[in-house]
């Protein structure tokens, strides 16, 4: 982005992520630093994740699609902050403008980026992080996509899977009784098979099984960006590639050995 973001627009991001009980303002944003703000969003994503919320009324739902979107883009604002403040593109009105963290003038000097296909490798990755990523992940540190695309992508994809209680009622394992029991068990943390389990109403294999059924009838990460034209179809799959050769480094992981071999997931 090459235009300063508004300070008032900074400000209401922050107020998004950190809640009433902060005071936002000028002095809070020349002390605000990056651990913090991820600290934030990642607690406030928690707490409006669509996920946790796929076996509630469609209102509830798409209310929440709705907070977790506006959590995800005041992140955004925030991330797009930050480098501004470290390029010094803000006016001087403001002192947070002028300033710039101790930790964003060492990056600088952490010299070259990694490139974790060798020197032969067909190309140079910035600041991919040292663990195996999902799909979307991998095109987000590489610049291929933007944060806020990642996150539409990722909504989407939920979209298309079947609900849980949808396969369990038709394979006759829960019956509706059953569902609206869980679904109103308000006094029950976690997520649809969670609350089954603590209810003795479904089985470990049986939540497993829907589970893996469940992710078996989702679309692909990557269909969203090919129906978007955010990338053709031979990119992804050479990108999906390089992902796979990424993961293997982390291959004694479990959960990388699994995305190993997912393809555009």
């Amino acid at each position: 982005m090459t235009t300063s973001l508004i300070e008032a627009e900074v400000l209401r991001a922050c107020q998004t992520l950190f809640g009433t009980e902060i005071h936002i303002s000028r002095g809070f944003l020349f002390t605000l630093q990056p651990e913090g703000l991820k600290a934030a969003y990642r607690k406030k994503a928690k707490e409006t994740h669509p996920d946790f919320f796929a076996c509630e009324a469609p209102n509830v739902q798409k209310e929440q699609t709705s907070r977790f979107r506006d959590v995800a883009e005041a992140y955004d604002v925030c991330n797009r902050y930050f480098k501004q403040r470290e390029k010094r593109l803000h006016t001087s009105s403001s002192p947070a403008h002028a300033y710039r963290s101790p930790r964003a003038r060492t990056k600088k000097a952490r010299g070259p980026v990694n490139n974790v296909h060798g020197p032969a490798g067909p190309s140079v990755h910035k600041s991919l992080p040292l663990h195996c990523l999902q799909f979307g992940q991998y095109l987000y540190y590489r610049g291929f996509i933007s944060y806020r695309a990642l996150i539409d992508a990722v909504v989407w994809q939920r979209k298309q899977r079947p609900l849980i209680g949808d396969i369990a009622l038709r394979w006759g394992w829960l019956n509706t009784a059953a569902i609206e029991r869980i679904i109103r068990a308000r006094g029950l943390r976690g997520l649809f098979g969670e609350k089954a389990l603590a209810l003795d109403l479904l089985t470990l294999f049986q939540v497993k099984v829907l589970l893996f059924f469940q992710f078996s009838r989702q679309e692909r990460l990557g269909t969203y960006f090919v129906q978007h034209n955010i990338m053709k179809p031979a990119k992804l799959e050479r990108l999906a590639q390089e992902l796979r050769e990424y993961n293997m480094r982390f291959h004694d992981k479990p959960l990388c050995m699994k995305q190993a071999r997912s393809t555009c997931s």
